[in-house]
């Protein structure tokens, strides 16, 4: 994907927003510029999680520990490869720093304690526009991780509520059935910017005979559109008197351009059976 950096003054950005008199935590969003240096609040009693567009390639710190029994000021966990990352002051007036390298840029982090803590705090691509209409190129790597971000989503909606970025889904628990087995559309995710819907389905065999499918060949219907998966995760088995998940991804207009479909849409689940798994190409 292309990224447009805009110019910028080199000065640095504190991260401080409207908080109220109370002192409650904020969520804040920022975009991202290497030649900034970003300041932000951490508590004692509760984690910061800091979120990047992607996964993360590297993290180096100071005066941070991956354990409390290690000196240091400032708490921190981490998930190789995860686009996201937390934490904590672990006495009051800690302060810590740390280098992340994001898309081969790194950006500057510094933490301090202080009373009004910044609880989640969201980077993005400054030419995302946070989800305006502007049609981007959606490279494969983006795919993958707009198809984490969506196997995740859940876990972040029930722990981290407040951080969850607004965007558009649906449960829809419909079902697309065939000879001998059905495809229940459980969830349905959308990313604006990409034009991108991420479906979660499940496959019910519920046959005495093991099922094949192409995955590289699932797709949905929409009226008379039928729209090709853009990214796959599916096994292409689906073995007998038993239940297996996938999840997979259209973008766009079969023939190019953005197609801006709803999850509110009525979605049919188009699987494509073969004979033997010695058809099954995986994606």
């Amino acid at each position: 994907m292309k990224v447009f950096y805009h110019m910028l003054f080199l000065l640095p950005v504190l991260l401080e927003g409207s908080i109220n008199p109370k002192g409650s935590e904020v969520i804040k969003q920022f975009p991202l510029d290497e030649r900034s240096l970003y300041k932000i609040g951490i508590s004692t009693e509760a984690p910061t999680t800091i979120m990047f567009p992607g996964p993360i390639g590297a993290i180096s710190g100071a005066n941070i520990a991956v354990s409390e029994e290690e000196a240091a000021d400032v708490l921190f966990s981490y998930t190789e490869n995860k686009h996201f990352f937390h934490v904590r002051a672990l006495k009051n007036g800690a302060e810590g720093a740390a280098n992340v390298v994001y898309k081969n840029r790194v950006y500057a982090l510094t933490f301090y304690n202080c009373e009004q803590a910044i609880r989640t705090v969201n980077f993005y691509e400054k030419n995302s526009s946070l989800g305006s209409n502007i049609n981007c190129q959606v490279t494969p790597e983006r795919l993958l991780e707009l198809l984490d971000k969506a196997k995740t989503h859940r876990f972040f909606e029930m722990q981290y509520p407040e951080m969850v970025q607004q965007i558009e889904k649906a449960f829809p628990m419909s079902k697309t059935l065939y000879k001998h087995f059905e495809v229940l559309l459980e969830e349905v995710i959308r990313f604006d910017l990409e034009d991108t819907l991420v479906f979660r389905v499940k496959f019910i065999n519920k046959g005495t005979q093991d099922i094949y499918y192409e995955p590289q060949r699932l797709a949905v219907r929409v009226g008379d559109n039928i729209y090709y998966a853009s990214i796959v995760d599916a096994s292409g088995i689906l073995p007998a008197c038993a239940q297996t998940h996938g999840y997979f991804a259209i973008t766009g207009k079969p023939n190019g351009g953005r197609a801006n479909l709803s999850v509110k849409n009525d979605f049919s689940i188009i699987v494509m059976q073969v004979e033997d798994s010695s058809l099954v190409l995986m994606p």
